[in-house]
């Protein structure tokens, strides 16, 4: 990482970035003009963003820049009491976000290389899983209908070009599936991952869909996909 902690510093790490489009930048920045910045700053639980930059170039970093996440650090003696002993091992868990044109096996070689390139060939590496990039066209059925699901049911969308959080879609989107893949639904939740993750099951707000409404809102989606060609 460099020195402040903010941008990855693996040799290499952004070679194959793909640069935005003209029409991802577009979204984004329609994104940015109808979004509450406030909000988004109190469900964080944060005041600034990095390197404190404005909300529009915030999301555009985080749409087009892969990252290098610590998740936790492990070293020398941690149970009750005091151990006057020099740590004999220390582990580190990283996760790596990437971005089109990225692929998991360039990360995990890029990582390797950098580790023995810097006086490290001693740090042992043990990838317990990972997927390349996904993406999804704009112009494809299966967002469309989306886009008209969440329309037919009074919600206010925003299309935003890139995902912050990971999952599988490449395993749908790239050979030999190759077909489009989309994350979906209506509610309100939080936490996720957390011990105290939730998700509302009977909401008492009409603006707020519970657990019966947000399972309709499949059955939607599945309607505007056989009425879109």
């Amino acid at each position: 990482m460099t020195p402040d902690g903010n941008t990855a510093a693996i040799d290499g790490w952004f070679e194959n970035v793909r640069p935005l489009t003209a029409r991802e930048k577009e979204l984004i920045a329609l994104s940015a003009a109808n979004t509450d910045e406030a909000k988004v700053k109190a469900m964080m639980g944060v005041t600034h963003w990095i390197d404190d930059l404005p909300f529009e170039a915030a999301i555009t970093r985080q749409a087009s820049q892969p990252t290098v996440n610590i998740e936790g650090l492990v070293a020398g003696y941690t149970g009750p009491g005091g151990k006057t002993i020099l740590p004999g091992r220390a582990a580190a868990k990283l996760d790596l976000r990437l971005v089109p044109n990225q692929t998991r096996a360039e990360a995990e070689r890029k990582l390797r290389a950098h580790l023995d390139a810097h006086g490290f060939p001693d740090v042992e590496m043990k990838v317990t899983g990972g997927y390349d990039p996904t993406e999804v066209a704009e112009n494809a059925r299966l967002i469309r209908a989306q886009k008209e699901a969440y329309a037919a049911m009074g919600v206010k969308a925003n299309l935003f070009p890139r995902l912050a959080g990971s999952w599988p879609g490449a395993v749908f989107t790239a050979p030999p599936v190759s077909i489009p893949a989309t994350q979906f639904g209506i509610g309100h939740g939080s936490g996720a991952h957390a011990p105290d993750e939730y998700f509302v099951i009977d909401s008492t707000n009409p603006k707020v869909a519970g657990m019966s409404r947000a399972s309709l809102g499949f059955v939607e989606l599945m309607y505007q996909l056989a009425g879109t060609s």
